[in-house]
């Protein structure tokens, strides 16, 4: 049996540390256990207690004569490795340590962790935490709630996990609040060995797990989190709360791609690749599990709205805007159908507004026409509690309609009612308390369905790249490429380098131009940003001027202490615009690409789009198109429109160069310039290895 198994569907659980101390993790843990209503048998440790809470308690862990398919370890620190050597002597497989004071304080911690990890590893077992919460399985065949939380959580299909327990701790707590049901919950800690990675790929051959849910602070190894998305071996609904949007993941930055790709661009790029959904806060994190959970996706983004009150429509309609989604455009026999309906005061036009008397009658009625109509793809009803009009019948009424399309409720009401509805209603559907929150769980399950479609469509692309290895390992030295060395990878994988000629400072005298007007730049491997050293010179239309702007460049160079190594000399292109394309070797995701507006200005503009180097031609055109640079690019103000397709077999070449060099660390081709002609040269293209 796989060892993940028992940490959710255990028959026997033995608890080292249990305590006879009320208000102890070891006495607590084992209350939850009891008063939830553990099918399985419990097997409490402690060496001077005979019985807890109704159970026989073991004095060793070697006492017990039968087998155990989870241990739950909460003793001391000092106790916590022997106790671990005791439970692989006996062959437990799963095994949670709750217990913390590990990695998370310090170096003496994180060497006793790693020593645990290493036996457990050895032995063949799986280990949670340390530093953790514990598992709830809330099936009715296992029951197990083994936390030091007291709450009931009712049954449901969302997996939840959570790196940080205390987090785990406030949404269990509030359960009774928010309503949220969930299947499995499991607190990871500090992912010694069982991680979401384990987790996620778990949870999607569990077929009591409808929805997936994490909050996370890290990953521990990105590209093989988002790996099982690709080859499509996770494909239920997946969200993400990933904490530290501020956290600057790549500080000291040697490229303009480096710069400009902080770890949180990284990670929002790269689940929105490959259909993870990324959530900004708790509510949108369980409001779109429910979403998953309660209603059919919707196979289009246009939406429909039906008020008694106005402020909350606009909200809503604001909302919808802002997303992404459209306002559904009714059909002329749908606006008839609602005029016989609606009063006349009210509007039949989207958002429907059916005034402060709309009962609960014309709420089911008009909900019904609403949904019928093919250019609808979702319903949000929104009621506001007036004096004549009592809430619950209009929630009830609107819910029993039978739909293959989405309706989502807001309720407005007055305090008393959430109780009556938790208590009576029929089908106990989950409302919503902002007409904010139905528009972003649309938006989202939309999302989920566009991006899994294109998933499946690319699956061949996809394979493709995740199979690309290079054909012939190269020897690279470290630090920045050697500008023969970069020519000669621009023309393995056919990015359009202009032509070019290197001069070192003694030979410019005797060069010898083709043509004029030229470009000269001054080159030194320290130097990054050659215009902020006034080393390059533009529009050199003669011999002379080309020996005098080489002086300046060279006078430019000794003022700021660098030497110059060569100058760069290349034809003068006619720049209609400046692009850049740039890569970079995430030390947890991998090799990432990105796309954006060129030229020195590149940082302030920060007009840039990120992705993973695992693409196919719909992420790039995608990449493009999240630009104002690639607006551009279609043509404005008459002008015509570059070779999108040449452009993206540049863009994908790169991926595909990052890929099959794995000692490339960075790169930049900046700018990679758009002529006059529509022709594309890259004039500046650096490189850099590890």
């Amino acid at each position: 049996m796989n060892p993940l198994s028992n940490f959710f569907y255990p028959k026997s659980i033995c608890i080292p540390g249990a305590s006879t101390k009320e208000k102890s993790i070891g006495y607590e843990l084992l209350k939850t256990i009891k008063v939830y209503g553990y099918t399985g048998k419990v097997f409490p440790v402690n060496p001077k207690a005979d019985e807890i809470l109704g159970y026989k308690c073991y004095h060793s862990i070697e006492e017990i004569g039968e087998s155990i398919d989870l241990a739950i370890v909460v003793v001391p620190k000092q106790f916590a490795e022997q106790t671990i050597d005791l439970l692989l002597a006996k062959n437990v497989k799963s095994i949670i340590l709750i217990t913390a004071g590990f990695k998370e304080i310090g170096k003496e911690g994180e060497e006793l962790e790693k020593r645990i990890v290493e036996k457990v590893k050895s032995s063949g077992a799986r280990l949670v935490g340390p530093n953790c919460m514990g598992v709830i399985n809330t099936l009715e065949s296992v029951k197990l709630n083994a936390t030091f939380v007291a709450e009931r959580p009712e049954t449901g299909a969302i997996g939840f996990l959570s790196q940080s327990g205390a987090l785990g701790a406030a949404v269990l707590n509030s359960l009774r609040e928010t309503d949220i049901k969930f299947a499995h919950f499991i607190s990871v800690g500090n992912k010694a060995d069982v991680n979401e990675n384990n987790i996620l790929l778990y949870w999607q051959n569990d077929d009591n797990i409808k929805t997936i849910t994490c909050y996370l602070e890290s990953f521990v190894n990105g590209k093989e989190f988002i790996l099982p998305f690709i080859k499509r071996e996770i494909k239920k609904p997946s969200i993400v709360l990933k904490a530290g949007r501020s956290e600057s993941g790549m500080k000291a930055a040697s490229s303009h791609t480096g710069a400009l790709s902080s770890n949180d661009k990284i990670i929002d790029a790269l689940l929105k690749q490959f259909g993870i959904i990324r959530a900004d806060n708790l509510n949108e994190l369980f409001n779109t599990a429910k979403g998953f959970e309660n209603f059919p996706i919707p196979q289009g983004n246009r939406i429909a709205v039906i008020t008694n009150a106005g402020g909350p429509a606009i909200l809503c309609v604001d909302r919808i805007e802002k997303e992404g989604l459209k306002l559904a455009e009714l059909a002329d026999e749908t606006k008839r159908k609602l005029r016989e309906i609606v009063h006349p005061e009210g509007s039949v036009s989207n958002p429907i507004d059916l005034l402060p008397g709309g009962n609960a009658e014309v709420y089911k009625k008009v909900n019904e026409i609403v949904v019928a109509d093919d250019n609808v793809d979702a319903v949000i009803s929104i009621f506001v509690e007036p004096v004549m009009v009592a809430p619950f019948e209009v929630i009830e009424g609107v819910y029993s309609i039978n739909s293959k399309k989405p309706i989502l409720q807001v309720a407005m009401p007055l305090p008393e009612f959430w109780n009556k509805y938790r208590n009576e209603s029929q089908k106990k559907i989950p409302l919503f308390r902002n007409p904010e929150d139905p528009v972003e769980i649309l938006s989202n399950m939309f999302f989920y369905l566009k991006t899994t479609n294109k998933l499946e469509i690319n699956r061949n692309e996809y394979f493709e790249m995740i199979n690309r290895k290079a054909v012939v390992k190269k020897n690279f030295s470290a630090g920045f490429l050697p500008q023969d060395e970069v020519n000669k990878i621009c023309l393995e994988y056919n990015i359009p380098l202009v032509k070019q000629a290197f001069i070192k400072p003694d030979e410019l005298k005797f060069y010898k131009p083709e043509t004029f007007p030229l470009v000269i730049k001054g080159i030194n491997k320290s130097v990054i940003h050659k215009s902020e050293l006034d080393a390059v010179k533009l529009n050199v239309n003669s011999k002379e001027e080309l020996l005098l702007r080489g002086k300046e460049i060279e006078n430019s160079f000794e003022k700021n202490g660098f030497k110059i190594d060569e100058f760069l000399i290349q034809p003068q292109i006619s720049i209609k615009n400046e692009l850049l394309i740039g890569g970079f070797r995430d030390r947890s995701f991998g090799p990432v690409i990105m796309f954006g507006s060129g030229g020195k200005y590149v940082e302030v503009f920060e007009d840039t789009s990120l992705r993973s180097c695992f693409l196919c031609d719909d992420d790039i055109e995608e990449m493009i198109n999240e630009t104002k640079i690639g607006k551009i690019l279609k043509g404005v103000r008459g002008e015509l429109p570059v070779d999108f397709k040449r452009l993206r077999e540049i863009i994908k070449s790169c991926a595909v160069m990052m890929l099959e060099n794995q000692e490339i660390q960075e790169f930049d081709l900046n700018p990679l310039i758009v002529s006059k002609d529509n022709d594309f040269y890259a004039v500046d293209v650096r490189i850099k290895t590890n």
